[in-house]
C-alpha cells in the first residue's frame, strides 16, 4: 500500500521560507520599537521620580533651615538674657564695693527731697499769712 504524501515543491517550501523571514523581520521590528518605547517610558518616569525626590529634598531641607533658624533665634534670646542678667549682678556688685548709690536710692533721695521741699513751702506760705 503506497502512502500518500503530499509533497511540497521546492518553489512552494521557498516561498514559505521568505514568507516566514519577512514575518520574523516584522515581529523584530515591532520588537524594537517596543523595547524603545518602553525605555522611553522609563526614562520618563525615571526623570519624574528624579524631580519629585529632589522637589522633596528642597522641602525637606528648607523645612530643617527654618527650625535651624527658629533654635538659633531662641538661643541668642536666652543667651542675651542671661548675658543681661549677669551683667546686672556685676554691675551691682561693683557698685556695693565702691559704695556707690543705686538708682533706686536716688530715686528714694528725690522723692524725699521733693517732700521736704513741699513741707517747706507749705511753711513759708504759713509764715507768709501770720
Amino acid at each position: 500500500m503506497a502512502e500518500a504524501r503530499s509533497r511540497l515543491a521546492f518553489q512552494e517550501v521557498r516561498a514559505s521560507v521568505k514568507r516566514m523571514q519577512t514575518e520574523g523581520e516584522r515581529l523584530v521590528k515591532r520588537i524594537r520599537q517596543d523595547a524603545e518605547a518602553l525605555a522611553r517610558r522609563s526614562r520618563r518616569r525615571t526623570v519624574d521620580g528624579l524631580l519629585i525626590d529632589a522637589r522633596r529634598l528642597r522641602n525637606d531641607l528648607r523645612k530643617r533651615a527654618e527650625q535651624a533658624m527658629r533654635d538659633i533665634e531662641a538661643r541668642r534670646t536666652s543667651l542675651l538674657s542671661s548675658l543681661e542678667g549677669q551683667t546686672t549682678r556685676l554691675v551691682e556688685a561693683v557698685a556695693a564695693r565702691l559704695n556707690v548709690a543705686r538708682h533706686e536710692d536716688v530715686a528714694e533721695l528725690r522723692r524725699r527731697v521733693a517732700l521736704l521741699e513741699q513741707r517747706l513751702d507749705q511753711l513759708d506760705k504759713k509764715e507768709k499769712a501770720a
